[in-house]
């Protein structure tokens, strides 16, 4: 296992890619710095779930904090 020191944005794309197998992230993000991330991890068959369950983050919420996530490249089970 390689742990890598990259900004956010890359490791969405590491892992859209197939590069990485996951971004755990357990540090304060807002709204704004994960959308675009997850919407490209999504769209390369990957998910962006909230970290120990099965949900993925959500948007305009009253809080824009998100909560701790992961951001994998493994497809929804439903997909498989």
């Amino acid at each position: 296992m390689e742990i890598i020191s990259a900004g956010s944005a890359l490791k969405f794309c590491l892992v859209a890619e197939g590069c990485a197998d996951l971004y755990p992230r357990l540090g304060p993000t807002m709204e704004w710095d994960t959308a675009a991330g997850q919407i490209i991890v999504e769209e390369a068959g990957g998910r962006v779930l909230e970290a120990g369950g099965t949900k993925p983050l959500v948007y305009n919420k009253a809080c824009l904090v998100n909560s701790h996530f992961i951001a994998m490249n493994m497809p929804s089970p439903e997909t498989t």
